[in-house]
Parts: C-alpha cells; sequence; structure tokens
C-alpha cells in the first residue's frame, strides 16, 4: 500500500486553488490517489497513467520527482487549464509537493524549483 505524504506549502495552495472556482480539487486529488496506488506499486506496477501525460522531473537514489496535470471534475475547465501537480516518490511513499493552476500563471521553471526544494523536507 502507498502512503502519501503532503508538504504543508501544498496544503496552502490546494485550499487557496478550492476558493478559486474549484471547489472538487480534493476529491479529484483523491482519484489521482488512487491512480498513484497501482502505477506506482512497488512489487507489481500497473501503468494507469499514460506516458505522454506524467513527465519526470528529476531524479536521485532516494526519490523521483514527478509532474502531471490534474483533472479536476466539475471544474468547466479544458484539459489544457487542469492544475499541474508535482510530486516525489520513493519506495511505497508518495510526497505531493505543489501545484500550480493556470488562474496563478506559474512558470515550469519555478515550479520545478519549488518542488526540488521541498522534496528535501520530506525525504
Amino acid at each position: 500500500m502507498i502512503s502519501f505524504l503532503f508538504h504543508d506549502g501544498f496544503e496552502s495552495e490546494i485550499a487557496a486553488l478550492e476558493k478559486k472556482r474549484m471547489r472538487h480539487i480534493r476529491k479529484s486529488l483523491e482519484g489521482f490517489q488512487r491512480l498513484c496506488e497501482f502505477h506506482f506499486h512497488h512489487t507489481a506496477p500497473q501503468p494507469r497513467i499514460a506516458p505522454g501525460k506524467i513527465h519526470r522531473v528529476t531524479q536521485n537514489e532516494v526519490w523521483t520527482m514527478w509532474k502531471t496535470e490534474l483533472s479536476v471534475i466539475h471544474s468547466g475547465l479544458r484539459p489544457n487549464q487542469y492544475p499541474r501537480i508535482w510530486f516525489a516518490q520513493s519506495g511505497a511513499t508518495i510526497a505531493f509537493l505543489c501545484i500550480g493552476s493556470h488562474i496563478d500563471n506559474y512558470r515550469d521553471g519555478d515550479m520545478d524549483a519549488l518542488a526540488l526544494s521541498r522534496v528535501s523536507d520530506l525525504f
């Protein structure tokens, strides 16, 4: 079974997105966690996330950092407007690091650096 960790900054970003038209973001995140339980299973992984939808950002001997789009149900967003989520996986643990939305007009490089700084807090 996969265990999930949430960086404090990630929690505050989710709360901010909930106030901005994405009321169902937590429910969508729960669905993504169920996908991760299959995709990143430590003994028998079953790919559930398409290779074109998940991108490896960086890795080292301890963890691998990924980013993907989080489909938010009942949001009225088009697929290119879904928020992007950064997370790290180490063994049977997945740590959610940060999330960026088109509403915030984020830059991928800045979010990669933010996620990299947050991963050291959890692993």
